[in-house]
């Protein structure tokens, strides 16, 4: 049975979790084991995040094991087996949930632990492999592991706010390279998406197979300069057909890697003449010319793609002049004889072309803020009988954004449309600029930004820049960022402190959260210059609220980066500056909730009777208490707090989840590992409840178990 979306990226996924899983549970789990599976689920993660989000470093990978003889049989027989598969297709859910009743069936205790972490993640949307396996049957909770998870990226990743990014694919395009590997297992027309499984699959076996060094240095790993785009490149031009290399050109400009899609493209044009590779080469190439302002050499090469498409059809005959005609007029040629010729070739072609045509020529116009001509177009487009529905739409939705900047004689008023393109423009470029950082490339990201002119535009210039390893001092506005620099570049810590108090002071002047100014250091400090720093800048102030308020914010940025003890020693640190009273009582709720993700629930619970002993209409202290006290199995004192949240924030349906789950297992607790997944309100924890309760009910998890979405169900379920 085949699946969508990645079954042997999912396959891979499950058989390497059971092997960890495994350890788990044969070995005597102690911190040592734990720690070690937990930091390899880590690591594989992370490399399956970068394989699917950065193109580069998939480049990279796929050309090492192409080049090893025995990674490379393996790699491609896979390719091969891949296009015989003709069963129907099956979504990823349900083939997890399928496995799932498979393992619980047969009584495979590891591939049922590796399942529930995967089925667990992606109902949560979020990746909790790692966290579930290490914390099955440990004292600690999942939220602990979840700190070791941030601690281990941020101390051994460059850079490690990529892997905490968007983790999706920033371009729908062929990966490079992989058109190659299919080109060479002779299936050169299997599917993207099951080319991409089998070299995740492989790459992920080979990536298990390092030491713990050899994959640090993998995730450490920058983009491919353009040297090693030409090396990398190079066999694709050695193909028969051309299918491999332009699939990894267009990726490359489609990312906005201009300087080795620009040199593939002309090797293109070389290697593969008289084909029609050859003409969308130099098209892409005047484009990306065009794009830098050369616009002598794009000329050349929209004028090479013409010649290159003679005797093709009537639409790629307009389609170069149009191309022509840009570059002409950027050229400040009069091209209006080439465009009286495009609009009698356009009105011999099907219908279908006629209004590809138009639209063409309508967002050509576009660009030249020759909006009256633009309208023209779409009008034409919209005007014609039988036309292509998608096309029809796309010119009515470009047209009533025109029809909302009109002059008051109804033409287009090219000053204000010229604005709202410009935004819209600068939005785009913003876009694309987060999507190539997160795509691991920060050097294409800080081009893209350069593009844009939105207000936050010079933060993540610097983020990039930083990131890049470029001179980011130009994008350096703020305290805090000139901090980030001497911290770089290992200045002593008195420099740093300096600029970092002078941060901290400006945030607090002007009631802006201190926590980000702090959050952005971290990751460019190592432990011992850490503590200096922040002991420094914590120590700035004698007045109370503000030094308490300073090391709250400093406990919060060294949360997010996994580093749990040390923020709990700074809420000890604000607590002993003697704040006021509103101020001790919210340190005392963060301090509770620390203690309650640490697992450290009895002193949790002291933490929140703290803070309410200071203020009892501290909702949130309630429900931390709520679960805290579900976690030491003290279900009638938990509800009791349940129901005070739900008192004083009846709108939260948290808390309301609390009581209603407290209710029922106060009155009938069956099992305080699984009533602790149906009371605590957490993505994926109720069905997860709910395939466990159905084990201990019948020995057996049928796939729709996992489907419940209320209480109700699942109380049904309950022994």
């Amino acid at each position: 049975m085949r699946v969508s979306e990645g079954n042997l990226t999912q396959q891979y996924y499950t058989d390497y979790l059971t092997i960890l899983a495994e350890e788990i549970l044969s070995h005597p789990a102690t911190d040592d084991v734990r720690l070690g599976v937990h930091e390899n689920i880590v690591f594989r993660n992370l490399f399956l995040h970068r394989m699917s989000v950065d193109g580069g470093f998939h480049a990279r990978v796929l050309a090492a094991i192409l080049q090893q003889p025995d990674d490379s049989r393996v790699l491609l027989d896979l390719l091969h087996a891949a296009e015989n598969i003709t069963d129907d297709v099956l979504p990823v859910e349900e083939w997890l949930k399928s496995e799932y009743a498979s393992a619980v069936e047969h009584a495979e205790p590891s591939r049922k632990l590796a399942l529930t972490a995967l089925i667990r993640s992606y109902i949560s949307g979020t990746n909790q492999a790692a966290e579930i396996i290490a914390s099955f049957g440990d004292a600690h909770p999942q939220s602990w592991w979840q700190f070791k998870t941030r601690a281990i990226t941020t101390s051994e990743v460059r850079n490690s706010d990529m892997y905490f990014g968007v983790g999706r694919r920033p371009f729908w395009h062929e990966f490079p390279l992989d058109r190659y590997a299919a080109v060479r297992a002779g299936v050169p027309s299997l599917p993207p998406q099951d080319i991409y499984d089998c070299v995740v699959c492989i790459a992920g076996a080979w990536f298990s197979s390092l030491t713990r060094e050899e994959m640090i240095t993998w995730l450490n790993m920058p983009q491919p300069s353009l040297t090693e785009w030409d090396a990398l490149c190079s066999p694709l031009l050695d193909c028969e057909t051309p299918d491999a290399a332009l699939s990894t050109a267009n990726w490359l400009y489609a990312s906005g890697n201009n300087e080795p899609a620009l040199d593939l493209y002309a090797n293109i044009t070389l290697a593969f003449p008289a084909t029609p590779a050859e003409t969308a080469a130099f098209e892409l190439i005047g484009t990306i010319l065009r794009r830098s302002g050369d616009f002598d050499n794009a000329f050349e090469a929209y004028k090479n793609a013409f010649m290159a498409s003679r005797g093709g059809s009537s639409y790629q005959t307009a389609i170069g002049l149009k191309n022509l005609c840009e570059v002409g007029e950027d050229l400040g040629e009069d091209m209006s004889e080439y465009y009286a010729r495009i609009a009698g070739i356009a009105a011999m072609l099907p219908v279908t072309d006629k209004l590809r045509l138009y639209l063409e020529l309508a967002a050509s116009s576009r660009r030249r803020h020759a909006y009256e001509d633009e309208y023209h177009h779409l009008e034409l487009i919209i005007s014609e009988e039988n036309g292509d529905s998608e096309l029809v739409d796309t010119a009515m939705s470009r047209l009533s954004e025109m029809n909302s900047h009109l002059t008051a004689d109804g033409r287009p008023d090219a000053a204000s449309l010229k604005t709202f393109d410009d935004s819209v423009e600068s939005a785009v470029a913003a876009t694309r600029g987060s999507a190539a950082y997160f795509g691991f490339d920060p050097s294409c990201a800080l081009d893209w930004y350069s593009r844009s002119s939105a207000p936050e535009i010079m933060q993540l210039q610097f983020k990039a820049a930083m990131a890049a390893g470029v001179d980011a001092a130009a994008y350096a506005e703020t305290f805090a960022e000139k901090a980030v620099l001497l911290a770089a570049a290992d200045a002593p810590s008195a420099l740093i402190v300096r600029e970092l108090n002078a941060a901290v002071t400006h945030a607090w002047q002007n009631n802006a959260d201190i926590a980000p100014v702090l959050e952005m250091i971290l990751p460019y400090l190592d432990a011992v210059k850490r503590s200096v720093v922040l002991t420094d800048v914590t120590n700035r102030s004698t007045r109370d609220d503000e030094r308490a308020t300073v090391c709250s914010a400093a406990s919060r940025a060294l949360l997010t980066a996994g580093f749990a003890d040390e923020a709990r020693s700074m809420l000890r640190t604000a607590l002993r500056a003697n704040p006021g009273r509103e101020t001790r009582s919210r340190l005392f709720a963060e301090l509770g909730w620390l203690e309650y993700e640490s697992g450290l629930y009895s002193d949790a619970v002291d933490a929140c009777e703290s803070a309410l002993k200071i203020n009892d209409q501290f909702p949130a202290v309630w429900g931390c208490m709520a679960r805290a006290l579900t976690c030491m199995e003290k279900y009638d004192d938990a509800l009791l707090a349940a129901k005070r949240a739900v008192v004083q924030n009846p709108a939260n349906e948290s808390y309301q989840y609390l009581r209603s789950a407290l209710q029922i297992v106060s009155s009938a607790p069956v099992d305080p590992v699984i009533d602790r997944l149906f009371v605590l309100p957490e993505p994926g924890y109720l069905e997860a409840a709910a395939a466990e309760y159905m084990i201990k009910k019948t020995s057996s998890c049928p796939p729709e178990v996992w489907n419940v979405a209320t209480l109700e169900e699942v109380a049904s379920l309950r022994v």
